[in-house]
């Protein structure tokens, strides 16, 4: 008999290793023997992770089809093809299906959320499909990520409603507070839409998840909780080999290149060429899976110390963080994009310090991933955009800098990214939400 808790969570987006919700879920509930998962997901594609056991699925598509016709079922179960327990099995999304995603991802206009937002309003999603799923997994908990859309928290609110069960809230982006920037009228709008939903599904958590410290004393007040600070995590048993540092030095990012991140990767090409302009000292090799439109490209591909890869796989970005000497970290010093991130964490930051390499990090000390790294005393930082040029001419020329910064990363990810102390922390608050 299985007397494993079991988890349900809600995503936007497919549980697959190689996007942003995935990684994150899968490195948080991994391995984890304790507990059993089901996803239910809202959007096309297919999953692909060993974590979660069952998955439903609904998608605008499906949602468009049963309008026209109600014979369409807004959501069903997915079988995963020839998948074993615990064995993770490839399954590629259509190429169809990867090309309406990237340009969506391109061309994020307001007025293609708000249509969306319509679809999921007259969607007829409250589908017997979606109940029998619910009720023949029968949760003990709900984990639902709290997103600015929302479609997805009224889905969790129903989903709620419907189990009767208690439920857990993880928030990763500014999706409430009013400290943002724009002259549009119709971005007020929004949010003040959104954070509506925002607020009717936190007051419905019985615990509130955060990401970053900065996040945890503005939503402490906020929502009058006490929310719970939750990382990625690593394994930081064993320290990496270090290897010679090479020449010229190489200097590697790997990530989103939005949010203004190009920018100020943009102020690393402009500084390092002027510090190669007798000699190249140092390169800069970019791999990104965010498209490259005009303005990116024109931005980024002016500078003879800076290569841009395009996307590669996350073993590859593994590989190609231990044959780095430097690992960039970066946030735009717009204030518009400054604000977007305050509260953020990026997940990167856990895979840098776990490389054991020296980071350098440009960004304002709003940006809570700028501020972690600068109070752990775990990376070089620019701090202002003048900076850059002096620090990294500074770590060029000393190799011994290079060694003692990636042993205080790796350090600090010991103390607070350890994923057995996450994880055990993790249960600990499922069992005492239950025992309540």
């Amino acid at each position: 008999m299985n007397n494993n808790m079991k988890i349900l969570i809600l995503s936007s987006t497919p549980w697959r290793d190689d996007n942003s919700f995935g990684d994150s879920y899968s490195n948080i509930f991994g391995n984890i023997k304790e507990i059993e998962i089901a996803n239910i997901y809202c959007s096309m594609g297919l999953p692909n992770n060993s974590i979660a056991s069952h998955f439903f699925q609904m998608s605008e598509k499906k949602l468009l089809l049963n309008l026209i016709d109600k014979e369409n079922k807004t959501g069903d179960i997915v079988l995963i093809p020839n998948r074993k327990d615990n064995e993770l099995t490839p399954v590629p999304i259509a190429t169809k299906e990867q090309k309406i995603f990237r340009f969506f991802q391109k061309n994020r206009y307001m007025v293609f959320m708000w249509a969306r937002e319509i679809i999921w309003f007259l969607g007829r999603w409250k589908s017997k499909e979606l109940n029998k799923f619910i009720d023949d997994f029968n949760p003990d908990l709900i984990f639902t990520p709290i997103y600015i859309n929302p479609y997805m928290n009224r889905i969790g609110l129903y989903v709620k409603k419907y189990s009767g069960k208690k439920m857990l809230g993880y928030v990763s982006d500014d999706v409430y507070t009013l400290r943002q920037f724009s002259i549009n009228p119709f971005f007020w709008i929004d949010r003040l839409v959104n954070r509506f939903f925002v607020k009717k599904v936190v007051d419905q958590c019985d615990l509130l998840y955060v990401i970053s410290d900065i996040q945890k004393k503005d939503y402490d007040v906020c929502f009058n909780k006490d929310c719970h600070i939750l990382f990625k995590g690593g394994n930081f048993d064993v320290i990496p080999v270090r290897k010679p540092i090479n020449t010229p030095v190489k200097l590697l990012y790997t990530g989103n290149i939005g949010a203004g991140r190009y920018k100020s990767l943009a102020l690393i090409g402009e500084a390092l060429d002027k510090i190669n302009e007798d000699g190249v000292k140092a390169i800069l090799t970019i791999y990104s899976q965010t498209p490259l439109n005009k303005k990116k490209s024109t931005t980024l591909l002016n500078f003879k110390s800076l290569s841009f890869r395009g996307g590669i796989s996350q073993e590859e970005v593994k590989i190609k963080q231990q044959e780095a000497d430097v690992l960039i970290y970066v946030e735009s010093f717009d204030l518009r994009e400054k604000l977007m991130v305050r509260q953020s964490f990026s997940t990167k930051i856990v895979d840098y310090l776990r490389s054991a390499k020296c980071i350098f990090a440009v960004g304002s000390t709003i940006c809570a991933s700028i501020d972690y790294l600068i109070d752990n005393d775990a990376a070089i930082v620019a701090t202002h955009k003048n900076e850059i040029e002096v620090k990294l001419t500074q770590l060029i020329k000393s190799p011994e800098k290079l060694i003692n910064y990636g042993y205080k990363a790796w350090q600090c990810g010991k103390k607070n990214h350890q994923i057995e102390d996450i994880q055990a922390t993790l249960l600990r608050d499922f069992n005492q939400i239950l025992n309540k």
